[in-house]
């Protein structure tokens, strides 16, 4: 018991740090370091696993996974492509409450700090067309936006889960694929229905030709980074990396990117304090597994004899709903949690891994303090309430969807 009180104080001071807007990468490592000296880890020890996951092969490769992928994106902003995807987009596709969805939907393909806000004013524009009210508005563009989440190989959270539960990005988007399936039917049955269908303007005059080139010219870069992580014949722990770098490179030829605007943006433009995230994370678990706070903590939560299902979906899912962030759910969760599933280092089950997600996914998405949440209902001027009745039953249903998984397999 006196292991699950050290490791609560631990969580409290991460809560306290976050709320005052520190970096989750330092706030981990500080975390890491507090872990080591509260279960009498010697300091020298401590720092040689700082040093150690430094250094490793897994976390360098996840950092740069991270800065490719916000090089695309920027590289994408900048050349307007995703633009051109939205307008063909609303020029193709006649039914209003489809377009509207299908905006922060393909925003959200590719991620990036602040996505939500990239795609407020399509939505915006597209909704005062269909009539719709604010509070549709926030939730249509904050829920559709991140329906990719506990799929989608680009999203660093996906990186970073895939690494702490020893899968690949294919594995594991093979095991939570029924999650996004549940968030779409989420936002269809709690969004989109009773929404008109059609504009109260004129639709876009582009001929329908002209629309599917701007599409297919738009939205290649992310494709080809796809199609190229499934089919390239390398190492699975790079093939995400290779297409990163071919796209890019691919990308600057076709449209003629000078090489000072990929400095500039890795200069200007690349969240730096994301990356430091996947550092934080990853020295946090090895200190937690090698300090023996993960066996101590796991021993008292079954001296407590509480639902193994319950105690593994509400670990991720309260550090979700405190911090906002799903890399934090999975990064402070997880590594509590998965001593209690995987015995003696084995692999996870697809159904625990989808019940894992699932929690700290669905705890980030309802979090007031999540960024894309507030800064929508701030950008729409909405009220939290309605929000939350359309956020709630699709979270339900995701959770449910998950529960489901998890209770076939047994």
């Amino acid at each position: 018991m006196i292991a699950l009180l050290k490791l609560i104080f631990v969580f409290a001071g991460i809560v306290i740090l976050l709320s005052r807007k520190w970096n989750l990468g330092l706030v981990l490592l500080l975390a890491s370091v507090a872990i080591g000296l509260l279960f009498a880890y010697p300091p020298l020890e401590i720092m040689r696993d700082i040093l150690l996951t430094t250094v490793d092969l897994l976390t360098l490769r996840l950092a740069l996974a991270v800065v490719l992928i916000t090089t695309l994106g920027e590289l994408l902003r900048q050349t307007a492509s995703l633009k051109g995807m939205v307008e063909a987009l609303q020029a193709l596709i006649p039914n209003g409450r489809i377009v509207i969805a299908a905006l922060p939907a393909l925003i959200g393909l590719l991620p990036m700090v602040g996505g939500a806000m990239f795609s407020a004013p399509m939505v915006d524009e597209v909704g005062d067309r269909l009539g719709v009210d604010r509070e549709h508005k926030t939730f249509v563009n904050y829920w559709f936006r991140h329906i990719w989440e506990p799929v989608f190989p680009l999203y660093p959270s996906i990186l970073l889960a895939a690494a702490l539960l020893d899968l690949t990005t294919t594995q594991l988007a093979g095991t939570t694929w029924p999650l996004t399936l549940a968030a779409v039917m989420g936002g269809l049955f709690f969004g989109l229905l009773g929404l008109p269908r059609h504009s109260n303007t004129d639709p876009p005059t582009i001929p329908r030709a002209q629309s599917l080139r701007t599409l297919v010219t738009s939205i290649w870069p992310i494709a080809l980074v796809i199609t190229l992580s499934l089919i390239l014949p390398v190492d699975k722990r790079f093939t995400l990396i290779l297409s990163l770098l071919v796209t890019i490179a691919l990308m600057m030829a076709v449209k003629r990117i000078p090489l000072r605007d990929l400095g500039t943006i890795l200069r200007e433009r690349i969240p730096w304090k994301t990356v430091a995230v996947i550092f934080g994370a990853l020295i946090f678990r090895r200190v937690l597994e090698n300090s023996g706070a993960v066996i101590a903590v796991s021993d008292a939560l079954t001296y407590l004899h509480l639902p193994l299902p319950a105690v593994a979906f509400a670990v991720p899912f309260i550090v979700g709903l405190l911090t906002g962030l799903v890399v934090a759910a999975f990064s402070i969760g997880f590594p509590v949690i998965l001593p209690l599933i995987v015995v003696n280092r084995g692999t996870i089950t697809p159904e625990w891994a989808a019940w894992l997600m699932a929690g700290g996914f669905i705890g980030a998405m309802l979090s007031p303090a999540h960024l894309c949440l507030a800064l929508t209902r701030v950008y729409f001027k909405a009220e939290w309430g309605p929000i939350y009745r359309f956020l709630v039953p699709s979270a339900f249903l995701v959770t449910a969807t998950a529960a489901t998984v998890l209770l076939l397999s047994s």
